[in-house]
């Protein structure tokens, strides 16, 4: 891959930081937790700290964390977010708790700064909220965040005592324990009665168990509800949500909702998104949105979609986990999409600072492969600015059905 020129790509990424983009995936926290943050508190809940806990509050022990991590795209990306957004030029142990005290103030004087910034500094025009904790939530900001709707727990529902990834149970919602015909009563009226509001549905199985869903009778998802955890095979228990993600399936297709699917970086070994080939084909009414490229996996990801038209990629996530690699997979991705309007990005995150740094993040690979495919002669200028509109927000007000 021939490599852009400095110049070359900070020009493109000048063009780029005047366009908007829209998030297709955030996890964002409402007002009220936004406005604990600190520094310390910001690192607690991005993705660095899936890179080990804030250090202690000591000069010596900030200064060896910061060595330690500085280095990684998690720490780099949401680090040049807090510079411009709290204009600094280096986080070091030296204004650590400055800059902690900056943060704490920004969010206590005003309960919508974690969206202003969003606006001002990463160029949100909205995004779309999967709120794992009270799924089909806007968060309180209907006019710029639009929900998506979890399966996970219903999928997982078999039994009170059957967690989702995050701990949750959809029996919370349940008054008294129902009988499976009752569940399955409720969940088609939840999905249904939630359409309005509602841009597509979410599947975040592969943190719990294979992606290689498979074909379930009602007669066998039925012989496994009401049984404990304990009492439950891993086949058992893959039944039961094969057959609710198949239910699930058929009604988004009669509501036209993309059913997003999170793959790879989970249990890795049964998330790579080879492994949904089978439904897939098996659904070509459904509109499967494949999360995070994949990653590791990015090359498995393309290879679908240029086999299967009922499949869009969506990169969100993935310059956070490696700029690198998200380079690599958008040049690939470009070169081997049937449809260019099949491809679409999302931030990921919790906070609005981690969400400027995913922007950033996301501008900069784009401004590259922009660069490059011009550079070789591969695109005109204005093919690369048609695509970079697309994927930044065209695509998916287009796939999601959202209103500007």
């Amino acid at each position: 891959m021939k490599q852009t020129t400095n110049g070359d790509w900070k020009t493109w990424l000048d063009v780029l930081n005047a366009k908007p983009v829209y998030s297709t995936h955030e996890h964002h926290r409402e007002a009220f937790s936004q406005q604990q943050l600190d520094l310390d508190l910001l690192f607690q809940w991005s993705y660095v700290g899936w890179c080990g806990p804030a250090p202690a509050a000591t000069y010596e022990a900030r200064t060896a964390w910061l060595d330690k991590i500085r280095f990684n795209t998690y720490y780099q990306w949401l680090e040049k977010a807090i510079m411009r957004i709290y204009g600094i030029e280096e986080l070091t142990a030296g204004n650590w708790d400055e800059v902690s005290h900056a943060i704490r103030q920004a969010h206590l004087a005003d309960a919508d700064w974690h969206l202003d910034l969003m606006k001002r500094h990463g160029g949100y025009a909205g995004f779309l909220e999967d709120c794992f904790w009270d799924t089909g939530s806007d968060v309180g900001y209907p006019d710029f965040i639009t929900p998506v709707y979890r399966l996970d727990m219903w999928m997982m529902g078999y039994h009170p005592e059957s967690l989702t990834n995050e701990r949750t149970t959809i029996h919370d919602q349940f008054e008294d324990q129902p009988t499976f015909e009752q569940y399955m009563e409720r969940f088609e009226h939840e999905l249904r009665s939630r359409r309005p509001s509602i841009a597509g549905l979410k599947c975040a199985s592969a943190y719990q168990r294979t992606i290689a869903f498979a074909d379930a009778s009602r007669a066998a998802a039925k012989a496994v509800f009401g049984k404990k955890p304990s009492e439950t095979t891993e086949a058992e228990r893959n039944c039961f949500g094969d057959y609710m993600l198949q239910v699930a399936l058929r009604i988004a297709a009669e509501l036209e909702l993309p059913v997003q699917i999170h793959t790879g970086l989970a249990k890795l070994g049964g998330s790579n998104p080879l492994l949904l080939e089978p439904l897939v084909a098996s659904h070509p009414n459904n509109q499967f949105v494949l999360f995070h490229g994949g990653f590791p996996w990015t090359y498995d990801t393309a290879a679908l979609a240029h086999n299967y038209d009922n499949i869009v990629i969506d990169i969100n996530w993935l310059p956070l986990i490696s700029t690198t690699a998200a380079e690599d997979a958008l040049h690939v991705y470009a070169d081997v999409l049937r449809d260019s309007g099949k491809i679409a990005w999302g931030g990921d995150t919790w906070t609005g600072e981690e969400a400027v740094g995913a922007s950033m993040a996301f501008r900069h690979i784009l401004a590259r492969v922009c660069a490059d495919k011009v550079d070789s002669g591969a695109w005109r200028s204005k093919d690369a600015e048609r695509f970079a509109d697309k994927i930044m927000y065209e695509n998916a007000y287009k796939l999601y059905q959202i209103r500007r």
